[in-house]
């Protein structure tokens, strides 16, 4: 039993030692020569400037909740132990790679809930070599913290329906808050996880009130900030925005952004005041815009939300994206979305507690984004359990051909 013990321990080390060179050589070849986007401009003016902004107007920084806290803090934390001596960059890979790391680990203990742990050693290898995980490494994104936070969020699920402890509990509900202050649509998928647990009696009310406090304490500064700045109780300033970029007349499934070729908005964006209050304004004029859109045309845009749900669990194949959509990262893609089918099925079928809640997190997820838009990176939050999916259907083709040639030999 020892020797057992010991080979795995060793099995898991060598992964983990492959992975770390791997990733490392990605992000020295691939990796971004620069904090791109709204990330560069946040991390600037928190670092520089003391205030969480986003927009400038006339040498004005405007409070801003345009992006959930949680990554640009995370950013600033590690400019400010730079002590400009150490290139930034090489400490948010360094970053990166660590949560990369950790995740493999996270995600082979998500697979013994399932399976041996031979096969969970197998699928831990894919998830660790898949090229799209590797390639999100390289980028200046909250992707792989979020798909670190969303593997813990798994694991700690799995964990407290067999042992509440406290200590399970508690951690439980801090990988909560923090998924909340990375991602603010992550309420879309706690709400319903905890309901879950609630109708099958895997959570004590004791327990439910105690998630949702500690989960709150740890957002309640943010949600008092954006009150007392925006007298307005939210995480990010950002779904009407979200929204229009993936539902407006261009009909593209990676969206579109460019707004100044859309006179009526561009007119009504000029015309905001430059105050406390400019990114709500400028939200609620991309969501009523976005609204009119779908509400003007329902039959385009349901079919435009379709196509988005086959590529988030595909892939676009007209997508802009060329870097993550290489043949390299294509074929196995194609290979785990279409080899999950069968899995599907048989997670619908199931009766199982924990294989239920795959296929409820994966459909609340996949549903949600899709009302938005899809880039490519997204692929990988679902990556996970479309592996374990994928392991299922392989178990059950095997056994149906197995069952087939015993039948031809007899």
């Amino acid at each position: 039993m020892k020797k057992i013990i010991k080979f795995k321990f060793s099995i898991l080390f060598f992964l983990i030692l492959i992975s770390f060179i791997i990733r490392l050589v990605a992000v020295l070849l691939y990796g971004d020569t620069r904090i791109d986007h709204e990330w560069g401009v946040l991390l600037h003016n928190l670092y520089n400037h003391n205030t969480y902004a986003f927009y400038k107007f006339e040498d004005k920084l405007l409070p801003s909740s345009y992006m959930p806290p949680l990554y640009p803090f995370t950013l600033l934390f590690l400019k400010i132990i730079s002590f400009n001596k150490i290139n930034i960059l090489n400490l948010i890979f360094s970053f990166h790679i660590l949560l990369s790391i950790i995740s493999i680990y996270i995600f082979y203990k998500i697979n013994e809930q399932f399976f041996s742990s031979k096969i969970s050693i197998i699928n831990s290898f894919i998830f660790s070599f898949f090229p799209l995980n590797i390639y999100g490494v390289t980028q200046t994104s909250s992707i792989t913290f979020q798909i670190f936070l969303a593997l813990l969020f798994l694991r700690y699920f799995f964990l407290i329906t067999n042992d509440s402890s406290n200590k399970n509990v508690i951690i439980f509900s801090v990988i909560c808050g923090l998924s909340l202050l990375i991602r603010g649509e992550f309420i879309l998928i706690l709400i319903p996880t905890l309901i879950y647990k609630l109708i099958f009696k895997k959570i004590t009310i004791l327990n439910l009130v105690k998630i949702c406090l500690i989960s709150f304490i740890i957002i309640s500064p943010y949600l008092v900030r954006n009150y007392v700045n925006f007298e307005k109780i939210h995480i990010a300033n950002v779904a009407g925005y979200a929204l229009w970029k993936g539902n407006n007349p261009s009909l593209k499934v990676e969206g579109f952004e460019n707004f100044n070729k859309f006179e009526n908005i561009k007119s009504k964006l000029e015309n905001i005041p430059y105050d406390n209050f400019y990114e709500t304004k400028r939200d609620n004029i991309f969501f009523k815009a976005a609204m009119k859109n779908i509400l003007g045309e329902p039959d385009v845009y349901l079919l435009l939300y379709i196509k988005k749900i086959f590529s988030f669990y595909f892939f676009d194949i007209n997508s802009s994206y060329k870097n993550y959509y290489h043949f390299i990262h294509i074929i196995p893609i194609a290979l785990i979305s279409i080899l999950s089918l069968p899995g599907l099925v048989i997670f619908l079928r199931s009766k199982d507690f924990h294989q239920r809640y795959l296929m409820i997190y994966l459909t609340i997820y996949i549903l949600i984004f899709s009302l938005f838009f899809i880039l490519p990176r997204y692929k990988i939050a679902i990556l996970p359990i479309q592996i374990i999916l994928s392991t299922f259907s392989v178990n059950y083709l095997l056994n149906k051909l197995i069952l087939g040639i015993k039948k031809i030999i007899r």
